[in-house]
């Protein structure tokens, strides 16, 4: 299992962080975390931040009971389905961790 790089996610430089985990890369702890999803016409994030604007729809906030015990430091973190538009102005200003599987 990959494990997050101790370093301040305020402190990763803004913009969009991709990483494979199959290529032994490590997941960067940035303050954000997407996946696009299955159509590729939005991304879900999860991000301790509220987020608010034009193409932000937030789904739910994260409790214990919908996280693995690996994932429990997401408690109280937020998911937002976000068009893709919203995503490249967030890119803009948050750093995004997004992992990138092999098929």
């Amino acid at each position: 299992m990959s494990k997050v790089l101790e370093f301040p996610a305020n402190r990763i430089a803004k913009g969009e962080h991709a990483y494979t985990p199959e290529m032994g890369q490590r997941k960067p702890n940035c303050q954000m975390r997407s996946q696009m999803c299955h159509y590729g016409n939005h991304y879900y994030i999860d991000t301790p931040l509220e987020l608010k604007g034009r193409g932000i729809k937030h789904l739910k906030t994260l409790i214990s009971d919908h996280l693995t015990a690996s994932g429990q430091y997401m408690v109280g973190w937020h998911s937002y389905k976000v068009t893709t538009a919203a995503y490249d102005k967030l890119k803009t200003q948050y750093s995004i961790s997004s992992e990138r599987n092999l098929d």
